[in-house]
C-alpha cells in the first residue's frame, strides 16, 4: 500500500513511471510484446511498491489459466525433481502446465518469486518456505484452498500441508551413529533459518539428550547443498600441518545426501577411509547413494509419497471441486548401509 494506505495497483505504477495502463499489465503479465528493459522497469517498481495482484478475482469470474506453480529451494535436489516431475507429468494429462521457482533458501529471492507467481495468476501453488518468517506467506492470504505448503507444518496458517517429519530423520540418524559408540559427530546442514534443517538439528538434539551425551553446538556447521559446498566445508576444516580435522569427530550427520557425498570427496581428498576414519550419514536416499562407495547409510525422505500427496489434493481441489483442507504427515525412515561403523572400544 502507499503513503495514503490506499492499495498499490496497476493504474498508480503506470501514473509513477508515466507510461500506459495497457503497458504496465502486459509487462506484469509476461506479454512477449514488451522489450526486456521495459518490463525489468515494471517489475522493479511493482516491486518497490508493493504491489500484490489479485489472485482472487479470476477465481470469482470463473477463469482459468491451467498453470500450477512450484516454489522449491534446491530444485537440483533429485528427490525434489523426482516430486516436481511426477506432479507436472500427472497434471499434464489434465491440460495443466507446472512451472518451477527455486528462491535458493533466500527470502527476498521466495518473495520475488511470489510476487511473480500471483501476477501470472496459477490454478495452484505449491511452496517450500525458505524460512519461519510469515512476511512473504502473507502474500497469500486468502489462497488457503489453492496452496500446498510442504516441508514443515505451519499450524497458524490455514491451507493444505505436507508435513515431513525432519524431526524424526534427525533423531533416527543420531541414534544409530550414537548406537555405534560416535558421541562426537559434526553436523552438516542448511541454515538453521530453513525450518527443516531447524527440525532436523532439534532431533538429532533429541537423540543426545536421551543417550545422555553432551551436543556440542560448535559441531553445527551450516552451508547450501551441493556436493562442492560438502566438500568446501570439510576442507576448511582440515589441518594441513596436523594432517587431522580441526573439530574432533568420528561421524558426520548430514541434511542430505548430496553434502554427504562432499563429506566422501574430503575424505578421498585427505587419505582418509569411510567407516574406517569417519562414518557418515545422508538424509533423502537418493538412487545414487545404494553405489557410493561405500554404500550410504541414510534417511529415506518419503519422496513417493510426497508426490502422491500433492497430487492428489491437486485432483481433489482443481478435478473434483472440493474445499477441504487435506493435511499429510509423512515420516522418514533409517536406511542402513555400510558407511557407519562400530567403534572398536565401545561397550
Amino acid at each position: 500500500m502507499n503513503a495514503e494506505n490506499k492499495p498499490v495497483t496497476i493504474k498508480s505504477i503506470a501514473k509513477e513511471l508515466g507510461i500506459s495502463f495497457s503497458t504496465v499489465s502486459k509487462a506484469l503479465n509476461g506479454n512477449p510484446a514488451i522489450r526486456e528493459e521495459t518490463r525489468k522497469m515494471v517489475a522493479d517498481k511493482a516491486q518497490e511498491m508493493g504491489y500484490t495482484p489479485n489472485s482472487l478475482a479470476k477465481g470469482l469470474r470463473g477463469d482459468s489459466t491451467k498453470t500450477i506453480a512450484v516454489i522449491f529451494n534446491d530444485i537440483e535436489n533429485p528427490s525434489l525433481t523426482f516430486i516436481f516431475r511426477s506432479i507436472s507429468i500427472v497434471m499434464a494429462n489434465y491440460g495443466y502446465t507446472t512451472m518451477i521457482f527455486d528462491s535458493q533458501f533466500n527470502e527476498k529471492t521466495e518473495r520475488a518469486n511470489i510476487l511473480t507467481v500471483l501476477s501470472r495468476q496459477p490454478d495452484f501453488i505449491i511452496l517450500e518456505p525458505a524460512s519461519n518468517s510469515m512476511e512473504n506467506l502473507k502474500l497469500l492470504e486468502g489462497m488457503e484452498h489453492k496452496l500446498i505448503l510442504q516441508g514443515a507444518r505451519y499450524e497458524t496458517v490455514k491451507c493444505h500441508h505436507i508435513h515431513v517429519d525432519y524431526f524424526q530423520g534427525g533423531y533416527l540418524s543420531a541414534c544409530e551413529m550414537l548406537s555405534k559408540g560416535h558421541r562426537d559427530c559434526l553436523v552438516l546442514t542448511e541454515p538453521l533459518s530453513f525450518p527443516i534443517s531447524a527440525q532436523f538439528v532439534l532431533g538429532i538434539k533429541k537423540a543426545y539428550e536421551e543417550y545422555e551425551v553432551l551436543f556440542q553446538e560448535d559441531h553445527i556447521v551450516t552451508t547450501y547443498s551441493s556436493i562442492q559446498n560438502g566438500f568446501k566445508i570439510m576442507q576448511k576444516l582440515w589441518d594441513e600441518q596436523q594432517q587431522r580435522y580441526r573439530l574432533p569427530f568420528t561421524g558426520v550427520l548430514t541434511f542430505n545426501d548430496t553434502l554427504a557425498y562432499g563429506v566422501y570427496q574430503s575424505a578421498a581428498q585427505n587419505g582418509l577411509q569411510i567407516p574406517e576414519d569417519i562414518s557418515v550419514i545422508g538424509f533423502d536416499n537418493n538412487p545414487v547413494s545404494a553405489f557410493s562407495n561405500p554404500p550410504l547409510t541414510t534417511i529415506h525422505l518419503p519422496k513417493e509419497k510426497m508426490a502422491e500427496s500433492c497430487i492428489s489434493i491437486l485432483n481433489s481441489v482443481l478435478m473434483e471441486n472440493h474445499r477441504e483442507i487435506c493435511v499429510f504427515s509423512l515420516v522418514p525412515n533409517l536406511v542402513t548401509r555400510s558407511s557407519v561403523r562400530m567403534l572398536k572400544n565401545f561397550k
